[in-house]
């Protein structure tokens, strides 16, 4: 009986130890920087609780095993320090879930393993920044600065919550979900054209077209802050007196438009999301209920959409 109450006794603290050490937070930040237990968002619920639960642990690790991470998971968005980048959450998790019964033995190697495989190179949902992109101030703004007046015009500053590190040049926008992915869309992230769909009949079987989301969840665009300075700096020499508002409400959103290089999104963005990160009002309709056609005076602004030389999504 003695030897019964004992192994319930250690039973219960070793469970309580774990989820104590699920829930710490690694940084020493607010909430948005916990590993979190809770499922709440997107990309957890890629994972089902025993995955998301290896994922947790595989990523504890990784920052313990000396490799920094920042977890912000409302966002979407893993923050890594040495080299500086951001991560898709959904890009890990997905790729994370497709390793199956391997991920769920070794959760640390796993995530070691992906962490080297995704992000060692730039791809719709990874994001490489620049360590010392501002040193000092540029026409008067410091590196907190400049951050704080590009997420003003991204969405014509109507745009979500903003957020990210200044230091390391990250910047993270949350542009509200306006329903599913259409099918056939086609957005460029990273300079990178994506293609939800191939109609291509000599492509081969066509993808599978991106999940619905629900309307309303959030989408985060990611923004390398180096490289809308390059631009900005471009764009100054190029007209020396004018303002500075007037030059990010210039080199913001033809970044955006453009699709980078320089930014990418946790999920590959819907139009209605596109016109949100741009500030632009929805193509009203025809008669008919058929939007009016793109680069039509009504239609919303041309960006880079043609398919040729498009590729599929990594």
């Amino acid at each position: 009986m003695l030897v019964a109450v004992v192994v319930v006794v250690l039973a219960a603290a070793v469970v309580g130890a774990l989820v104590w050490w699920l829930r710490r937070d690694p940084v020493g930040g607010g909430d948005s920087g916990r590993f979190e237990a809770e499922r709440k968002w997107g990309w957890e619920f890629l994972l089902g609780p025993e995955a998301e639960a290896a994922f947790l642990e595989g990523l504890r690790a990784y920052h313990e095993a000396g490799s920094a991470l920042r977890v912000d998971a409302e966002e979407g968005v893993l923050t890594t320090y040495e080299p500086p980048r951001l991560i898709s959450l959904h890009l890990l998790a997905d790729a994370f879930a497709a390793r199956g019964d391997a991920a769920m033995h070794d959760p640390q190697g796993t995530v070691a393993t992906l962490m080297d495989q995704l992000a060692s190179a730039e791809r719709p949902g990874v994001l490489h920044l620049r360590p010392g992109w501002l040193e000092g101030e540029v026409d008067g703004m410091d590196a907190a600065a400049f951050a704080a007046a590009v997420g003003e015009v991204v969405g014509g500053g109507s745009a979500g919550g903003r957020s990210g590190e200044a230091g390391i040049g990250a910047l993270h926008v949350a542009v509200p979900g306006a329903g599913p992915v259409a099918e056939g869309v086609l957005s460029h992230v990273n300079g990178t054209p994506l293609k939800t769909v191939s109609m291509d009949a000599t492509a081969g079987p066509p993808e599978p077209p991106a999940p619905e989301r629900a309307s309303g969840e959030a989408n985060t665009l990611m923004l390398d802050l180096a490289r809308v300075l390059d631009l900005y700096r471009e764009a100054r020499e190029r007209q020396p007196d004018a303002d500075a508002g007037a030059l990010l409400r210039e080199v913001v959103p033809a970044l955006i438009a453009a699709g980078g290089p320089g930014l990418t999104w946790t999920k590959p963005p819907t139009p209605a999301e596109l016109r949100a990160a741009l500030g632009t009002p929805a193509a009203p309709r025809a008669a008919g209920g058929s939007p009016a056609p793109r680069g039509s005076a009504d239609g919303e602004p041309e960006a880079r959409d043609t398919a040729e030389g498009a590729s599929e999504p990594h």
